[in-house]
């Protein structure tokens, strides 16, 4: 037996099909707000308009003819040094950050000590969680920078 459908029953399928859309949306955009808090560059506008600036501090440390070399083992975070003669190079000031790739709020300070014959040594903390992570390193007052990616396991 087949039952009529009523005009009640389709205003009753129009309103469950809303609600259920509206349900689902809600969830993604909790979810996606929740998630991820938005721009990860505070002040993205000016670092563009400052651009020019890096692009000399790049070709100013690219005459410099320094080679580095970076690599994370047993807990810590190593970066050889060394000029265009090959020679060690001592006495700089390094900082250091290590950056999670899609949360800001797991980046954790590096504190880069000199162990001799142009290597430098930076402990990660215990708290890093295992997977990719992002190392930003730069030196005063000379125009280094290095930006490379590590695995913690």
């Amino acid at each position: 037996m087949i039952r009529e459908i009523k005009g009640w029953h389709v205003l009753t399928m129009i309103v469950g099909f809303f609600a259920v859309t509206i349900a689902v949306n809600a969830t993604f955009i909790t979810l996606a707000v929740g998630t991820f808090r938005g721009e990860e560059e505070s002040k993205s506008y000016r670092q563009g308009l400052a651009y020019n600036a890096v692009l000399e501090r790049r070709a100013a440390q690219t005459e410099l003819g320094w080679s580095a070399e970076l690599e994370s083992r047993e807990g810590a975070v190593t970066l050889h040094i060394v000029d265009a003669q090959g020679a060690p190079v001592s006495g700089l000031n390094l900082a250091g950050a290590v950056k999670h790739p899609a949360d800001a709020a797991h980046d954790h300070v590096l504190a880069f000590a000199y162990a001799g014959e142009g290597l430098y040594v930076a402990h990660l903390a215990d708290t890093l969680a295992e997977g990719s992570w992002i190392v930003e390193v730069s030196a005063a007052p000379e125009p280094f920078e290095l930006k490379s990616r590590i695995w913690v396991r």
